[in-house]
């Protein structure tokens, strides 16, 4: 392995436990007993965590796993801030509730990272010849 997929198995890990554990969304619930959309944000963030960190472990498909990991990773950012609508999922209206003030920020450098951490591997391979 690389060490740009060892880096990418890294900062899957901290995207995994980021929303529960490292910088949690907010706990409380509607007036009606259910979850607050943060929540199932925090649960989409974890999600796509764990099948980019799956992802770093194929050997085969290359292009396909590091194209694939970009791509969740951005949607880790764009579903809970709602640039793409999904009903449930979203963050809190109150810019002081820990999903807006500490969550998303974290989500957002730890996609960055992984951005820039698939896009130079993408980069390599491509240069390299490897598919």
């Amino acid at each position: 392995m690389k060490i740009n997929k060892y880096i990418g198995i890294l900062l899957s890990l901290i995207l995994i436990l980021t929303p529960f554990l490292l910088f949690p969304v907010c706990d409380s619930l509607k007036p009606d007993g259910t979850h607050m959309g943060c929540f199932y944000s925090g649960v989409l963030i974890m999600s796509m965590g764990i099948i980019i960190f799956l992802l770093q472990f194929m050997k085969k498909f290359n292009y396909l796993r590091i194209i694939s990991s970009m791509i969740l990773s951005v949607l880790c950012w764009l579903i809970p801030n709602k640039i793409i609508n999904i009903s449930f999922i979203g963050l809190c209206a109150d810019y002081e509730h820990s999903c807006r003030a500490s969550t998303m920020p974290a989500v957002g450098i730890i996609v960055i990272l992984l951005v820039i951490i698939f896009s130079c591997e993408l980069i390599i391979n491509f240069i390299g010849g490897r598919k």
